[in-house]
């Protein structure tokens, strides 16, 4: 890996003032509290370099590992770039630019069982074509210029299930809503909304970021949503369109962001207080246990969560951080 450095020493005092600005808006955004006390290291967890990124206001957000080629992309908070890299490299390329598509910023990223690159921003999804960086389609919120776009994540029919954060609401889009906005020339359609769960989200000041990571179990009849805010787990059950709230038990998991679904166990990155949970559930995800949660100020407010070769990795997001420790990288995670 390339040697790390402190942005104050690289950067002039302009910079280091906009890239600081950067931060802490990213951080505002996210629910983050900048002079929250660091976590303190627990014994067992070891988070080491696994891949940086080469822009000094990246702030990465999304990430997923395409199953096909093992390449990883990750997206950019800080610029709405999108960044890939292949087997075996340490450090990642820009895939999509800064920009692309007049986006400036980048969240959740998923791909879809026919290899198509799903990039959210804040307004909005974008797909691509992955070989080529081709657009293919583009979907809105019904109110882009007030909604945060959050994460993503597929059933195995090829439906699409997205949090809003401020809206609380998931979207939902069929294989032939996408297949028609694909047909029709890609012009920007507006999503259409699954679930609203304004009734079962705690009230929060306006702006607060509620609904954040998803993940649909294999069978394709249970979606997982973490309510960055209060912690909750909420669970909605596909074939009745019911919406609940998971029975947590052995710890909080608030400040939840990406999450990773592993037949029974679930792993939440806790983007504000620098730990990984290990959550059993249920056979019907209606209640679930904390078993573990590990924390070290190395995870520097992770944001999403990977298997890759065997082991997980998470994004390090650096969100709020009075000083960056550059380049920013992606972990990999090991005694957890």
């Amino acid at each position: 890996m390339a040697s790390r450095t402190s942005v104050t020493s690289m950067r002039s005092a302009r910079g280091r003032h906009r890239l600081a600005a950067l931060g802490l808006a990213l951080a505002a955004l996210c629910g983050v509290q900048a002079t929250a006390p660091a976590a303190a290291a627990e014994a067992g967890l070891t988070v080491t370099d696994a891949v940086s990124l080469p822009h000094d206001d990246a702030y990465p957000e999304g990430m997923v590992l395409d199953p096909a080629t093992g390449d990883l992309f990750i997206t950019s908070f800080g610029t709405g770039a999108v960044y890939r890299a292949t087997p075996g490299a340490v450090k990642a390329k820009v895939y999509l630019p800064a920009g692309a598509e007049g986006r400036d910023h980048a969240m959740g990223t998923d791909i879809d069982r026919h290899g198509r690159l799903w990039v959210n921003d804040k307004a909005g999804v974008t797909l691509y074509e992955k070989a080529t960086g081709t657009r293919l389609a583009r979907f809105v919120t019904p109110a882009p210029g007030s909604s945060v776009l959050n994460d993503l994540d597929f059933t195995p029919d090829g439906t699409a299930y997205l949090t809003d954060s401020t809206g609380k609401v998931v979207y939902r889009l069929t294989e032939r809503q996408v297949a028609d906005a694909i047909a029709a020339g890609g012009s920007a359609r507006t999503l259409p909304v699954g679930f609203d769960l304004t009734g079962v989200v705690d009230p929060q000041p306006e702006g607060t970021l509620t609904l954040n990571g998803i993940e649909a179990d294999p069978t394709g009849r249970y979606l997982l949503i973490i309510d960055s805010a209060s912690g909750d787990l909420f669970r909605i059950d596909l074939s009745s369109g019911t919406v609940g709230t998971v029975r947590v038990s052995g710890a909080s998991l608030a400040a939840g962001d990406g999450l990773l679904l592993e037949q029974d166990k679930l792993w939440v990155a806790h983007f504000g207080t620098d730990r990984i949970s290990r959550v059993a559930l249920s056979g019907d995800f209606t209640s679930a246990v904390v078993e573990s949660q590990l924390a070290d100020p190395a995870l520097q407010h992770p944001t999403a969560l990977v298997r890759r070769n065997g082991a997980l990795h998470v994004v390090r997001s650096q969100y709020g951080f009075a000083t960056l420790d550059l380049p920013f990288t992606v972990g990999r995670l090991s005694g957890i």
